[in-house]
Order: structure tokens, then C-alpha cells, then sequence
């Protein structure tokens, strides 16, 4: 014989160091970043949704309070069923107590004997041992010392086990009495198909629980879905105005809902937007109109004036200056609204296939006597498959940017590099020089109107080039990149040079950008 005992405490504590610890694990990595464990696939944007967590949160907790409710369930149902098997069992110590006096367990067993006999019962049984240790009448398995709870003898008071013989299993309850002349006396039922009863209850309620549980989180993520697509859409609409939409605007359901009022509120910060660069656009156009046409004719009059003062060279001379500050004036003028229109998308522009080829053949062709005469080599880089679409007038103008300044800026007797390459998805198109190139930390300055990061006054520049630059980048989908000069470290026979500067405009290929749109 074998004895299986049952210990419900154990098996609740293995349950929590096991399979619940690994889920509890599971959920707090899922919460806290909204990933399953490292092992798993990448989750879908959907599960990251503060409706998706919610009520995902709200399953989990469901899900434990439902799983101690089975667990304590199934003690309380097991706990019921043993109080009223020993319920029954002290009924019948009761009965055959007035069988006989029980004084010896010669007589009890021979009025069991003569009572069995009428009413028998399979899940009950009865064993009555002599005080020489004798069985006299009954179930030989119920005076097993396995009965006998730590092994203590005689046996007596309550006992149970479980007993495997070679007609199956068994789990008996009973009790055992010690006679007045030695005798033991012992009553148990074999509870184990009342355990086998009630043990589908918990796994019916397991399954209901299971299937509400991936109803709720089906309908968790059918909102999450719907409310990730209408936040994705008022973020396009935020997207598109960013790029220069002005008309863009929230579309709304109409059923008065959170996302409705938040799209209406959208709408009408996107209009006020909207309203307040349309006035700061007019004020700028109408003084713009009314200081250009003062400023040209100013700078006419100086040009008569000079021409009228050819005997008088030093006053010719001061009047030359006056007319280079009106140039430099209207030149300033004319670029911040030039960079205006095109950070607002207001400038004209007709994206086209570009030749890119042609493009920086004719970028060289434009730069190469200025080049030669600084004292500078001039070459071109291009690789081979660059299908790119683009305004190439506004592209055109933010390379002369970027070449001027690599011209600018390259020691004499260096090279300058125009170049176009492809790195994945994306297409680049600068200029890289040998010059002193910019520090990290100050790339991002870089891009601001009006600001000049070289303290050397005689270098001519307002500070505009690359604000313009970045902001037709921006146009086209792309962006401004300021790096190190590394086109000779990746020529093992180039010569070492000095840290250089590499200023591209990396815009989208042709078929990226097709997707994107």
C-alpha cells in the first residue's frame, strides 16, 4: 500500500512560487513597457493603448480574484463534504452504539454482523480488531498503520488517507474508538468519489472564466484598435499642419465623445494657429512691400549720387559704402522671407524626377572659377541609382548654400567634395570640405537664423545659409545633416586631412517617398 497525502496549503504555495510567480512576471513586464518577455514576438501597437492596459489590467485582477475564488471554492466544497462525512460517521458510532454496549469487541462485532448483513453499503466501512490484534470483523485495509495519523498507536480519534491497494485507490475518512476490553473499533467512508464529483465544478468555472476572460480582452483590443485609429488620425492632422497644410483639419464622428471634443478642441487651436500667421504672414508682406520699394529707390539715388560725386573720391567712396549696406539690407530682406515661404510651404514648388547627375553638373559648373581661384580642388561624387523627386530650383538653391559655405570655410589648396550618395532608404546631397569643421554640441545652432558660429568677422555671411537649407529639406520630407568630414577615411590611398565638415540633405528616394505619401 501507498498513502498519498493531501495537503491543500502545499499545493497552493507550489502553485504561487510556479506557474502564478511566471505569470505575475509576464504582467509586470507587460505593464511596464508594454512588451511581452523577451522570448515572444514583438507586440502590435495596439497592446501599448491605454484602453487595450486598462482593460487588460482589469482582466488580470478578474483573472487572480477568479482564481482564488476556485482555489477557496474547492477547499470550502471539500471542507463541507469531510464535515458531513464525519457528520454521517458519528451518526453511525451513535447507532451501534445502542447495538450493543460495546463493552467488548466480541459483541460489537457480531451486532454489526448480524446489521451489515441487512442494509450493506459499499462506500462505508467497518472494522472491528480484538485486543491481541485479531481482526473480528471488517475491512482488514481500515487497521493498516497507515491509517494511524504520524504513525501514533494505538490508532484513534479521526483519521484519513489515501490508500492505493490492488482494486484502486481510496481516500478514507472515519474514526477510531478504543474498547473498554482492548478492542479497536473503526468506521470510514471512502471519500475519494465525492472528490471525483465535485472536482469538475472548479474546472467548469475555470473554463467560463477563461472564455469571459477572452471575451473582455478581445473587446478590450476591438476599442483599443478604435481609439488607436482615431488618435493616429488627429496625429496625421497635427503632421500635416506641422508640413505646411494650413487647411488641415480633425474629422469628426459626431458622437460627442471625448475624441470628438478633443478633435474640436484641436481644430480650434489649428484655426487660431492658423489666423495668427496669416496676420504675422500679412504684417511681414505689407512691411516687406512698404520698406522694399523705399530701400531700392534709396539705393538708386545712391548710385545717381555717386555717379554725380566721380571728382570728389573720397565722398564717391562713402557714397559706394551707403549703397553696399542698402545691397546687404535688401538681401537679408528678401532671404528671411524667403526662408518663411518655405518653411510655410507658401513658395512655389513642383516636385519633380530630378537628374541628379545634371543637377551637381551644373552645381560645379557654377562654383568652379571661385574654387580655382581660392586655391582649391572641386570634384564630384555620385553613386549610381539615385531616383529622387524634388523641386530642383529650391534644391538647386540649398546646395549653393551648402557649397558656398564648404568654400568658404576650406583652407587653400584643399578639396571640396560635391556629393550625392545613397544610404538605404534615403538619398544625401551636400558638399564636404577640409576645413575646421563644427563641433557637435553646436550642430543644432547651426540651423538658427542669424547665427554665426566662426568669431572671424572677415568671412561674409549673415548667418541665413543653412536655415534655409535646413528648412527645403524639411520641404522635401528630409532633413539637415552636420557631420564629420569621413569621405577620405573611407579612401584607404586619400591622404590624412583635417577634421572637415560633411553637410548633406538627406531626402527620401523616390519610392520611399512614394510610400510615405
Amino acid at each position: 500500500m501507498n498513502t498519498v497525502p493531501f495537503d491543500f496549503p502545499e499545493t497552493l504555495r507550489a502553485l504561487r512560487q510556479g506557474p502564478l510567480s511566471r505569470l505575475f512576471g509576464s504582467w509586470r513586464s507587460f505593464w511596464r513597457d508594454g512588451r511581452v518577455p523577451e522570448s515572444a514576438s514583438e507586440p502590435p501597437p495596439t497592446r501599448t493603448t491605454s484602453h487595450f492596459r486598462y482593460t487588460a489590467c482589469f482582466a488580470f485582477i478578474f483573472l487572480l480574484v477568479t482564481l482564488g475564488s476556485i482555489a477557496w471554492g474547492q477547499n470550502l466544497l471539500e471542507h463541507v463534504m469531510v464535515r458531513h462525512v464525519k457528520d454521517m460517521v458519528a451518526a453511525e458510532i451513535r447507532a451501534h452504539q445502542t447495538l450493543s454496549s460495546r463493552d467488548s469487541a466480541m459483541d460489537l462485532a457480531r451486532a454489526l454482523r448480524q446489521r451489515e448483513a441487512a442494509v450493506p453499503r459499499r462506500e462505508r466501512a467497518i472494522s472491528v480488531q480484538a485486543a491481541d490484534g485479531s481482526l473480528l470483523y471488517g475491512a482488514g485495509e481500515l487497521l493498516s498503520p497507515l491509517m494511524c495519523r504520524g504513525g501514533q498507536q494505538p490508532c484513534r480519534g479521526w483519521l484519513r488517507a489515501s490508500l492505493t491497494t490492488g482494486e484502486g485507490s481510496s481516500e478514507w475518512l472515519g474514526h477510531a474508538s478504543l474498547l473498554p476490553d482492548g478492542g479497536r473499533y473503526v468506521i470510514a467512508y471512502d471519500i475519494l468519489p465525492m472528490l471525483n464529483r465535485i472536482y469538475p465544478v472548479p474546472l467548469v468555472v475555470g473554463l467560463s472564466v477563461f472564455t469571459a476572460l477572452l471575451l473582455s480582452l478581445g473587446a478590450g483590443l476591438l476599442f483599443s484598435i478604435g481609439a488607436a485609429n482615431r488618435v493616429t488620425r488627429i496625429r496625421q492632422t497635427m503632421a500635416r499642419f506641422a508640413r505646411g497644410d494650413q487647411n488641415a483639419r480633425v474629422s469628426l464622428q459626431g458622437s460627442q465623445d471625448e475624441f470628438d471634443e478633443l478633435g474640436h478642441d484641436v481644430n480650434q487651436a489649428l484655426e487660431r494657429i492658423d489666423f495668427l500667421m496669416e496676420e504675422v504672414r500679412n504684417a511681414t508682406n505689407h512691411i516687406a512691400h512698404e520698406l522694399r520699394t523705399p530701400l531700392t529707390r534709396l539705393q538708386q539715388r545712391l548710385s545717381n549720387a555717386a555717379e554725380s560725386m566721380r571728382n570728389n573720391p573720397a565722398a564717391e567712396a562713402e557714397m559706394a559704402l551707403a549703397e553696399e549696406e542698402v545691397r546687404r539690407i535688401l538681401y537679408l530682406f528678401r532671404t528671411v522671407m524667403r526662408i518663411s515661404e518655405v518653411e510655410t510651404g507658401r513658395c512655389h514648388h513642383e516636385p519633380a524626377e530630378l537628374d541628379i547627375h545634371a543637377l551637381l553638373a551644373d552645381l560645379h559648373d557654377y562654383y568652379d572659377v571661385l574654387a580655382e581661384q581660392r586655391g582649391l580642388v572641386l570634384q564630384t561624387r555620385i553613386e549610381d541609382d539615385l531616383p529622387l523627386m524634388g523641386d530642383r530650383a529650391l534644391l538647386f538653391q540649398a546646395l549653393v548654400n551648402l557649397a558656398d559655405n564648404a568654400i568658404k570655410y576650406a583652407p587653400s589648396g584643399t578639396v571640396v567634395t560635391l556629393l550625392a550618395q545613397r544610404r538605404g532608404a534615403w538619398i544625401e546631397l551636400g558638399a564636404a570640405d577640409e576645413g575646421p569643421g563644427i563641433d557637435a554640441d553646436q550642430r543644432g545652432q547651426a540651423v538658427q537664423r542669424f547665427r554665426r558660429l566662426t568669431r572671424d568677422r572677415t568671412i561674409s555671411g549673415h548667418g541665413l545659409g543653412l536655415a534655409l537649407v535646413h528648412a527645403v529639406a524639411a520641404l522635401h520630407g528630409g532633413s539637415l545633416v552636420l557631420a564629420d568630414n569621413d569621405l577620405d577615411a573611407r579612401d584607404p590611398d586619400a591622404r590624412v586631412t583635417a577634421r572637415g565638415l560633411l553637410a548633406v540633405l538627406r531626402l527620401p528616394c523616390k519610392s520611399a517617398a512614394g510610400r510615405s505619401s
